[in-house]
Formats: C-alpha cells, sequence, structure tokens
C-alpha cells in the first residue's frame, strides 16, 4: 500500500503566485547611490503589497531561526523558492512595484526541511 508523503507545515495555497524581476546590488557609487548588477526572472507568491493593512503573521509558521512570527507592517512580504538568489539590499519588481529586500528569513516544512525564502520589503525611493 502507498504512503502518503507528509503534507507541508506551510501551505500558501491563498497567494497568488507571480513573476518577479531580481536586480543584485553589487554596492554603492562614490555618492552613495546603489550599483546595479545582473537581473534575473524567478517565480514567487505573493503574501502582502503595499495597502494592504492585513496582519500576515498567521500565514507563516514557526522556524528554528524564527520561533514565533509577530505582526508586521512591511511594506510587502513575498515566498521566494529555496533555489533564490536574492540578498538583503536586492531590487525585487513584482506586479508593477518596486521594492526593496531589507530581511530574508527561511520556513521549514514539517520534516525540517527548508520550505521558503520569507521576503520582507519595503517600497523604493
Amino acid at each position: 500500500m502507498p504512503t502518503k508523503s507528509p503534507k507541508p507545515a506551510h501551505h500558501y495555497a491563498e497567494a497568488p503566485e507571480a513573476q518577479c524581476t531580481i536586480t543584485k546590488v553589487t554596492g554603492a557609487d562614490c555618492e552613495g547611490r546603489p550599483v546595479f548588477g545582473t537581473t534575473y526572472e524567478e517565480a514567487c507568491s505573493i503574501l502582502k503589497l503595499p495597502g494592504d493593512n492585513t496582519d500576515i503573521s498567521a500565514k507563516f509558521g514557526s522556524s528554528p531561526d524564527r520561533p514565533s512570527a509577530s505582526p508586521r507592517r512591511d511594506d510587502a512580504v513575498l515566498l521566494l523558492r529555496v533555489t533564490t538568489r536574492i540578498d538583503v539590499d536586492d531590487i525585487i519588481e513584482v506586479a508593477g512595484i518596486r521594492l526593496k529586500a531589507y530581511a530574508i528569513w527561511p520556513t521549514y516544512d514539517s520534516v525540517g526541511k527548508l520550505a521558503h525564502h520569507v521576503v520582507q520589503a519595503t517600497l523604493c525611493d
């Protein structure tokens, strides 16, 4: 008899999938402006975009690095795949909105395997 694989602890069926563009920020010029590097496309799930004041803390579970999620007031919160190449301070464009990543943290499935990266972002100036 076949066995069922365990259902992930973090199920984001209600999070719409979207294509996003990530632009790497490689440093700053002599005037402090960001210097941009490689740009690439990735799939992401949108948990929150600017203008949405919903408390999404219940949408993420616990992780070893973040034992409990507190209510957030981010401009945007996105889920990226485990293979993402985004780093803090990189620029991410999704749904016509340009954002700057300021925090990235992992979420894990029910067996402790890395499931996603949660990206917290603010609107770019």
